[in-house]
């Protein structure tokens, strides 16, 4: 039973030299298709729903955005397929070749190339014309590329036309190049061929990767893990534990080399694709995987996108912003770059001087006491109390110098900047080994990380091996002859020894890794100000304290579908809660904090509980309308955010908060990416572990 419906473990010895098990990835995706609680509710076309979004097949990036090579290639119409990449005789006698296929209002549609005759020295041919691409209803197509070659050729004077068969060039009119067809041969779309006359369809997937504990106890315990759950289906659905599928952890191997195992089933799968049983359509199909977005927290997503990480002066991996001077010195013990599990970066509030749970030295410096000379809020968090002026006209000399200096680095920080792209990366990844080729390069090779942001944790394994073989060597031709000998041993082609990431067709780690608003924003923005509130606002205050517990006991919250608050919890322990806490902290915080901190406190509260809402909308009914909205209250909070200290932007999550309109218009509604479905899936990661001999469980 096992070895014929159970899904097999893969070994694999990972490149960096650690050993673990892949679960296969083939046979999970054929136990989807034949399980009738899960196939019905499976998307594997994208859909043109207008201005609505709700679920990932209506948004960009599945819509428009996928290579046409990764999408679903065939479509049955009137009993006959029809792929994409072959002329199809329309109605009027037009001949076209359709790209992709979609949904409107429940009818089929493709988006279709035109079609132009050209003469070449063998007679006339067919010339696809990409651009502008046009739409075609199912109603329009009469002849599949298998028909209307014979047609052709059984009369050749009915259509005045070229053989389908007779595919020339491609003609792209908005960039003047042609080149050469290659996207199907005589025989049509190699689909088409290997089918034999079966469907082949698109299998979208989320996948996810992140660290947890494998102990009950609170001794960290680290195990990397990789999930995934299919894109096509509803959120509702994908949000059930029972639809996110397990692929392998370890507490040896890093992500980056359990991702190559699986980035190698994944070619695999799009290369000889996977023979399953269609439940619903009682027939065998044909499936192949596609990769649609990476998720998990920042740390993670940035490892995965060969990105230095939040601490590097390059922060942000989605674009080139530049920590601004003013915020390039981060407090010593800020942690922003080493999220743990929903605690995720456990540093404190930059707003006061002092942490109850660690010495002041981890802070950064208050903002200064208001005086006559501050021309405003912005300019307060410029002084530091360590820079004590000698006269009050020397303090006001020293905040006006550098006011400028500060908006104009908030002003670049709150702002996307050109963004990041897979092509570059792989460059600069390729350039740093041309660098290593030569002698003491490992000096310069991380500052060119750190110049450009690029770092990737992967080649780093072969780097190293460079950089050691010839340490210790005396002589110049000792370290040369080393070299030589550690560059034959290791794998010829650079792209074997960088990340896997970038082996995977129509993904960009830097567009395709979508901000998580779980920890951006509850294990963020939330957390930081409640526990500025509680350990600096009110700190000392024991009055207030009790007050604001009181407040939140007293507050009716049963039209928000939660539990009455435990107060006492909430303020006595802020350094400690979770998740769900400050899920219930944003809804309720303008109501019971007025009065109790300073006004620019308040109004930036007020302006994150008007952002929260809109961040977990499920359903988008008018979308543009919606992101100009978003748009604006992003604005507002980063604003009012910087009217409160500009010491807050120091901390790159408020520069991340400014991806999020583009990723809802590219993957849909930021709840479909949420990673809470795959969080709570530690637990029975963590159940497993504790109970396993502790020999590395993989």
């Amino acid at each position: 039973m096992q070895q014929l419906y159970g899904v097999e473990s893969i070994p694999n010895h990972g490149a960096l030299g650690h050993r673990f098990y892949v679960n296969n990835l083939a046979q999970i995706i054929a136990q989807e298709m034949s399980n009738p609680a899960v196939r019905p509710h499976l998307s594997f076309m994208p859909e043109d729903a207008g201005q609505r979004l709700s679920e990932a097949r209506q948004a960009a990036r599945w819509l428009h955005e996928l290579p046409p090579e990764l999408t679903t290639p065939s479509a049955r119409i009137g009993g006959k397929d029809y792929f994409t990449f072959e002329p199809a005789l329309l109605t009027n006698s037009r001949v076209a070749v359709p790209v992709r296929w979609f949904t409107r209002e429940n009818q089929l549609f493709a988006q279709c190339w035109k079609m132009q005759v050209v003469q070449t020295h063998g007679g006339p041919a067919w010339q696809a014309v990409i651009s502008p691409l046009y739409t075609v209803s199912a109603s329009e197509f009469l002849r599949p590329y298998p028909e209307l070659q014979q047609d052709m050729l059984a009369r050749p004077d009915a259509y005045n036309i070229p053989l389908a068969s007779k595919m020339h060039s491609v003609y792209d009119p908005n960039r003047a190049i042609c080149w050469r067809w290659t996207y199907s041969s005589e025989a049509g779309n190699p689909w088409r061929v290997r089918g034999g006359g079966a469907r082949v369809m698109a299998f979208p997937i989320w996948l996810y990767c992140d660290d947890t504990s494998g102990n009950l106890s609170k001794k960290w315990n680290a195990h990397n893990s990789f999930l995934f759950t299919p894109a096509g289906l509803s959120r509702s659905e994908s949000q059930k534990e029972y639809n996110v599928h397990f692929l392998c952890t370890s507490n040896t191997a890093t992500p980056l080399e359990m991702l190559d195992g699986i980035v190698k089933q994944i070619e695999e799968a799009q290369l000889n694709v996977i023979w399953a049983w269609d439940c619903h359509l009682k027939e065998a199909v044909l499936v192949f995987p596609v990769v649609l977005a990476l998720l998990g927290d920042n740390p993670m997503q940035s490892e995965l996108a060969s990105h230095i990480g939040l601490r590097g002066r390059l922060f942000c991996r989605a674009c080139w912003v530049e920590r601004g001077k003013v915020f390039g010195s981060r407090p010593s013990g800020d942690d922003d770059d080493s999220e743990v599990g929903e605690a995720e970066d456990d540093d404190e509030s930059v707003t006061g001087n002092v942490s109850d749970t660690g010495s002041d030295s981890n802070m950064p410096p208050p903002s200064p006491s208001p005086s006559a000379c501050e021309p405003s809020p912005v300019q307060q968090s410029s002084a530091s109390p360590a820079q004590k002026p000698q006269s009050r006209k020397r303090t006001c000399q020293v905040i006006i110098d550098t006011v400028d200096t500060i908006s104009q680095a908030i002003h670049n920080f709150i702002r996307a900047r050109r963004p990041r792209n897979k092509e570059e990366t792989r460059a600069k990844l390729r350039s740093y080994f041309e660098d290593a080729k030569f002698i003491g390069m490992k000096t310069e090779i991380g500052k060119a990380q750190t110049k450009s942001g690029i770092k990737d944790r992967f080649q780093l394994h072969f780097l190293e091996q460079i950089f050691d073989s010839y340490k210790g060597r005396r002589s110049a031709q000792e370290k040369e002859i080393a070299l030589k000998a550690k560059l034959v041993s290791l794998p010829q082609e650079a792209d074997e020894m960088i990340n896997p990431v970038w082996r995977v067709q129509g993904l960009d780690a830097h567009s395709d890794t979508p901000v998580e608003i779980l920890h951006v924003v509850l294990l963020g923005f939330v957390k930081y100000f409640w526990r500025d509130v509680i350990k600096n606002q009110l700190k000392n205050k024991q009055v207030k304290k009790d007050l604001l517990a009181t407040r939140l006991s007293c507050l009716d919250v049963s039209g928000l579908g939660l539990s009455p608050l435990a107060g006492h919890t909430l303020v006595q322990y802020a350094g400690s809660l979770v998740g769900r806490d400050f899920r219930a902290i944003a809804q309720v915080a303008p109501f019971v904090l007025q009065d109790l901190v300073t006004p620019e406190c308040y109004e930036t509260w007020k302006s994150l509980s008007k952002l929260v809402p809109l961040l977990w909308q499920p359903q988008i009914t008018n979308l543009d309308a919606y992101l100009i909205s978003l748009q604006y209250e992003i604005e507002q909070f980063l604003v009012r955010a910087a009217r409160w200290t500009a010491a807050w932007f120091h901390k790159p999550k408020f520069h991340i908060l400014v991806h999020i309109p583009d990723h809802i218009r590219r993957f849909g509604p930021a709840i479909l990416f949420a990673t809470e479905q795959f969080e709570s899936f530690n637990a029975v990661i963590r159940a497993k572990s504790i109970h396993s001999n502790r020999q590395a469980p993989s």
